[in-house]
């Protein structure tokens, strides 16, 4: 699957290798999580539990109808601005490999472009953001949040033409988006 960008999406690691959870958590430098959720916030797919028809039209505009994916470390939902401007969100729920957001720090940090760990804690999670190796500009990042120290979900934000621009960025940009999917989750706790 790819996401909104063409891209293919790292749903918060650069992919399976290790998701053994044999070392103890945290670990690879990632943080404790002081109030972790149930893992029942993360069940079932993101499409149905991220983000509502409304925050998406916040977001994105008009969106385009989500794709969904299982990816190898959990469910996956993508949505893209039907407008056109290249934004897009694909959130992922990391509920397979075990390893929450010590799975990032362990995998992605090592080869990230870019890597955010000075981002403020959302309601109180753990987050680091990067942007991957192969990127070649500032339109997308990745937004890893710890909800447990074994599950974490991510935020990939795909800012549009104008934000481009702007010169906003994505990392902080994605921040917020993962701070409204955290309320969602919270909601369902």
């Amino acid at each position: 699957m790819t996401s909104c960008t063409g891209k293919t999406p790292t749903n918060g690691t650069a992919g399976p290798a290790s998701t053994s959870s044999s070392a103890e958590l945290p670990n690879s430098g990632a943080p404790k999580v002081g109030n972790p959720l149930p893992a029942a916030a993360l069940e079932g797919s993101p499409c149905d539990s991220a983000l509502t028809s409304e925050q998406l039209t916040g977001y994105l505009g008009k969106p385009t109808a989500p794709k969904t994916s299982d990816t190898e470390l959990g469910p996956t939902c993508d949505w893209a601005s039907a407008s056109g401007t290249a934004a897009g969100i694909l959130v992922g729920y990391d509920t397979k490999s075990g390893q929450g957001l010590s799975l990032a720090y362990k995998n992605v940090k090592p080869k990230a472009k870019r890597w955010v760990d000075d981002l403020e804690p959302i309601q109180g999670y753990p987050a680091v953001g990067y942007v991957d190796a192969g990127t070649t500009d500032n339109r997308a990042c990745v937004i890893v949040v710890g909800v447990a120290d074994n599950l974490a979900y991510s935020v990939s934000l795909s800012i549009g033409d104008s934000a481009v621009q702007a010169g906003k960025d994505a990392c902080q940009l994605g921040r917020g988006v993962a701070d409204t999917v955290l309320t969602n989750l919270k909601a369902r706790a």
